[in-house]
């Protein structure tokens, strides 16, 4: 693949380590001649200085005929207009990644045509999704979010014979707000009919709304959690963000810690009453006693300050904190983190980077989300019948077999589907599928107009 990547900090030279030891033709732009320098001596890429954004220099890198242009630098609005650009130039796909989806919110599909990228991707989300897995320990092995959230797919093993176990598919009492997609039971990996039967040891792939996929983790043996308090360290936009999600958690009371009081201040004013918001240095041994902080289930530290948070997260574990949670901003401290005994150790970058490693080896450009190990791929289009009728049923739209809709976002309603489901023009269709099918998809849905999928 020819794959230009737009930025050389620690998400950009991940992908270009990696995907130049796959053989891929890589090219390589930023601003900074030292990070250009270290790339060309380190790697085997292109390295190109300069300013991402420009057409010019984008074309020289290869954009025009590029199969994937990822813009990563650190400046959301460099990204988007790097994307607007690569895909005006011809670039196959665009993968944008932003720092703050806010800017997006409520316009998501607005920019996606405006803008033209494929996908995007947020640092600061994939972090908090990470992390707020933790605090609920779900059984999820895995979890996607689609639809700014609306929609979720997990990966759940199913560890014990129970009621999963006993009978067919079609006679399970499932919550109605989620589908079974997939299953992977050994070598086999299937989409699953009414007749088929789960297994102890099967991982099943679900998509739902996140209170049903909740309700269905308790059917699969999940355990039931009693209240649970959070202590985080810092409110820039990853602790900002846990906490606004953790809040509409049911049984979880949340404490936030930021030392400047003016960003404090305005932290309050965004949060529901269920977080407190606390002025002080989580370091400062006093102030952690005097809140009594040890008596906290989960500590977590999002500042950008590595040491900070490796000393308070030390200092949170000493008062007796069961489990403590840091973001790393440089790759390289993870061993450290680890050595210290620090719970989940989180790097917000890799995250991103693996994220997008996913896109490169997926088989279409409508592609969300690609699972196990690209045996499977969630697509997105928006539905416009070809032959002017203005709905279709599900059961009517002539899916290839291995291929289920999991969900349809109509305007700010989700819909989980059924056969009998009217699918309208203009929905965003959410669909599981086998790599496969992925070219009959792409041409029962193509239309000039649309946009392809995020």
């Amino acid at each position: 693949m020819d794959i230009v990547i737009v930025g050389a900090g620690e998400v950009g030279y991940h992908l270009a380590d990696i995907l130049s030891r796959e053989s891929h033709r890589v090219s390589v732009v930023d601003s900074d001649p030292a990070k250009a320098q270290r790339l060309m001596e380190a790697l085997d890429v292109q390295a190109i200085v300069g300013d991402g954004t420009r057409v010019d220099l984008l074309n020289s890198a290869g954009a025009s005929r590029a199969d994937i242009v990822v813009a990563v630098t650190q400046n959301d609005r460099s990204n988007m207009l790097t994307c607007l650009a690569a895909k005006h130039l011809g670039a196959r796909r665009v993968i944008l990644r932003l720092k703050d989806l806010t800017r997006l919110e409520g316009y998501r599909y607005f920019y996606k045509r405006a803008l033209g990228y494929d996908v995007v991707l947020s640092t600061d989300e994939l972090a908090a999704e990470e992390i707020i897995g933790t605090v609920r320990q779900h059984r999820a092995l895995e979890a996607e979010s689609f639809a700014d959230g609306r929609v979720q797919m997990r990966r759940l093993r199913i560890r014990d014979e129970g009621e999963l176990t006993v009978t067919k598919i079609a006679g399970l009492k499932l919550p109605t707000g989620l589908l079974i997609v997939a299953v992977s039971r050994r070598e086999q990996f299937f989409v699953p009919g009414g007749d088929d039967q789960l297994a102890v040891d099967d991982q099943i792939y679900l998509i739902g709304r996140g209170t049903d996929l909740d309700q269905f983790e308790l059917l699969a043996g999940a355990p039931k959690l009693g209240r649970r308090s959070v202590v985080i360290m810092g409110g820039g936009g990853i602790g900002l963000q846990i906490a606004r999600r953790l809040q509409q958690v049911t049984g979880v009371s949340i404490r936030l810690m930021e030392r400047d009081p003016a960003r404090a201040k305005e932290i309050a004013q965004v949060v529901d009453r269920s977080v407190m918001v606390l002025v002080g240095d989580s370091t400062d041994l006093d102030l952690l006693m005097e809140e009594r902080i040890g008596e906290a289930n989960v500590f977590i530290a999002t500042t950008k300050d590595d040491e900070r948070n490796m000393v308070a997260c030390q200092l949170a574990r000493s008062l007796g904190v069961e489990r403590t949670v840091a973001l790393v901003n440089k790759s390289s401290y993870r061993q450290i983190y680890d050595l210290l005994g620090v719970d989940r150790a989180i790097s917000p970058r890799v995250l991103c980077a693996n994220h997008i490693l996913r896109f490169v080896r997926s088989g279409s450009v409508a592609s969300i989300a690609v699972i196990a190990d690209g045996k499977g791929e969630v697509l997105e289009f928006e539905v416009h019948h070809k032959d002017g009728q203005k709905e279709r049923k599900v059961k009517s739209l002539g899916l290839p077999r291995g291929t289920v809709v999991g969900a349809l976002v109509r305007g700010e309603e989700v819909i989980i589907p059924s056969g009998e489901t009217s699918v309208k023009n203009g929905d965003n269709a959410i669909l599981f599928t086998l790599p496969d099918n992925i070219s009959v998809l792409e041409e029962l849905f193509s239309n000039p107009s649309a946009y392809r999928a995020d």
